[in-house]
């Protein structure tokens, strides 16, 4: 005999229905990834949703190429995505409510080769010229803050430069840590390009 569905008992499943939805939609509700982002340089701001729903934005993505070009050439690459999700995660990982203050993205071959002939601080095969790389700040008060959180992921190269304007050096190259006057491994690009030719031989 089959059991009738009285209407308290009805109006029961529908409250237990109703406490059970919002995990559900919290479970399955799009995650998104964002960019808050300052240039120091240029005075732009940028505030982005460059990753949802598991696939990076194009549109997004072609903006911020052109929120990090080469302000010196006014050039752009394509900045690497994984440069992007590493921002993005050390902005989740930081304390500071500040946007992420920007100071060099991309360079363009010529504007690195005429930055490390006049400093010792600029490694002439530098990752900014594959869009790889990001020196910035974030917290004024603690310049290495984001240098803790980048060394701490390990998921690349990470320096920092106490100097009178004080900044992190952050890349998706090979992993690597320095303090100024210290300076990365010389033989970091090249490492990078064995491994990728590795990659791609299967």
């Amino acid at each position: 005999m089959k059991k009738l569905i009285t209407r308290r008992h009805a109006i029961a499943l529908t409250a237990t229905a109703l406490v059970a939805a919002p995990a559900i939609v919290k479970a399955n509700a799009p995650y998104k990834r964002q960019l808050n982002m300052q240039s120091l340089n240029s005075g732009e701001k940028m505030k982005i949703t460059y990753w949802a729903d598991g696939e990076y934005i194009p549109g997004a993505l072609k903006e911020i190429n052109w929120f990090m070009r080469d302000l010196r050439t006014n050039t752009t690459t394509k900045m690497h995505t994984g440069l992007l999700d590493l921002l993005h995660e050390i902005d989740e990982l930081t304390p500071s409510k500040n946007p992420l203050y920007t100071m060099s993205g991309y360079r363009s071959p010529s504007t690195n080769a005429w930055l490390a002939a006049h400093s010792d601080a600029v490694d002439p095969s530098s990752f900014h010229m594959r869009g790889m790389a990001m020196d910035l700040t974030q917290d004024f008060s603690d310049p290495g803050m984001i240098y803790r959180v980048a060394k701490k992921l390990g998921r690349g190269g990470a320096g920092f430069y106490p100097n009178r304007h004080p900044f992190v050096h952050v890349d998706v190259g090979p992993p690597d840590t320095w303090v100024h006057p210290q300076s990365g491994r010389p033989d970091r690009a090249e490492e990078y390009d064995r491994e990728q030719a590795k990659k791609e031989q299967g």
